[in-house]
């Protein structure tokens, strides 16, 4: 069987390829691995050594697993407990009505809904200190907002009200 010439050509540029890269070194090595003898084999710590220490163009194949071994803890190192995550606010106004010049704030997690007012004989009303989604407590109702606070980190958030926050005119 006869191979093609462009098959020929590769062939060869090919074991030409491999001979020179066996011979030809890209890496000056530096002095002080010129001077020192070559049947002396690196230590482990320097075979070991992080990838800003060795010599330029060669990449640490195993990073991650020095990575993963300094961020086990050890006995010496105390364990911290991660901090609690702050979700977002499961809840939104509704609307608003408003009897007498007195407003009722219709407050909803989009399953349940909970009238907002003080003095109203609405069954399920909430007011400062009710805790209407697990985790989150009313802590002020003002003109402009509801404020809310997540009882594990204890962090606030606010509900604005926008528009609702005046009666509205005929």
């Amino acid at each position: 069987m006869k191979l093609p010439r462009y098959l020929q050509a590769a062939l060869a540029a090919t074991v030409i390829a491999v001979i020179w890269s066996q011979f030809v070194d890209d890496e000056p090595l530096p002095e002080a691995a010129l001077l020192a003898p070559k049947n002396t084999l690196p230590s482990a710590k320097s075979a070991v050594e992080p990838l800003s220490r060795q010599a330029p163009g060669r990449a640490d194949l195993f990073a991650f697993a020095q990575s993963d071994k300094a961020s086990e803890p050890t006995d010496a190192t105390p364990h911290e407990e991660p901090q609690p995550h702050t979700p977002e606010l499961p809840l939104k106004i509704l609307g608003a009505w408003w009897r007498h010049h007195q407003r009722t704030l219709l407050l909803t997690d989009g399953t349940e809904t909970w009238p907002v007012c003080r003095d109203c004989r609405a069954e399920g009303k909430i007011w400062i200190g009710s805790e209407p989604v697990n985790g989150w407590i009313l802590k002020a109702v003002a003109q402009d907002h509801l404020l809310f606070e997540w009882r594990l980190t204890h962090a606030e958030r606010r509900l604005e009200l926008g528009d609702l926050q005046s009666e509205p005119t005929r």
